[in-house]
């Protein structure tokens, strides 16, 4: 039962770093920084 536990915690990782590195290389859209919050 360890092994499947194993398996299961090492699978939730990489679909983790997988989904979360996901919002860098797939959507590239990044809003236009409001006024209020540049250093000018």
């Amino acid at each position: 039962m360890k092994k499947l536990y194993g398996l299961v915690a090492a699978v939730s990782t990489i679909v983790a770093a997988l989904v979360a590195s996901s919002a860098c290389y797939i959507f590239f859209y990044q809003p236009e920084e409001p006024a209020s919050l540049r250093n000018e």
